[in-house]
């Protein structure tokens, strides 16, 4: 139910891109279509991926999808999986020892500190 207040205009979306009403609804079917083939990927960036390619030069969408293809991260994600799995195969059996580092390890300016309160 809405509510007709004159002299008020309706909440209009923002349309960077300047489509027109055919370009918006291809847009919507696109967007639906994409969620079903993709149902966890978030409508927002489902439309920035939308609106990159239908704004996008051929040429340009080709160079990126090669370099994609060549490097697809900034730094090596193929042995994360067993990283986490060392991880979570030792998490809670390594002892704190912050409490039980020698003497000889602890800097010069603490071994006097405690020269001095051990001497009183």
């Amino acid at each position: 139910m809405f509510m007709d207040v004159s002299g008020i205009p309706r909440y209009q979306a923002p349309n960077p891109y300047n489509y027109n009403e055919d370009q918006l609804a291809d847009k919507a079917l696109a967007l639906a279509k994409m969620k079903i083939i993709y149902p966890t990927v978030d409508s927002y960036y489902a439309e920035m991926v939308y609106d990159m390619c239908v704004n996008t030069k051929k040429e340009e969408l080709d160079e990126i999808k090669k370099r994609v293809e060549t490097n697809p991260f900034k730094y090596n994600y193929a042995n994360l999986q067993a990283e986490l799995d060392k991880v979570k195969e030792n998490w809670g059996k390594q002892e704190d020892t912050s409490l039980n580092t020698p003497l000889s390890e602890v800097t010069p300016i603490f071994k006097k500190v405690l020269e001095v309160v051990e001497n009183e």
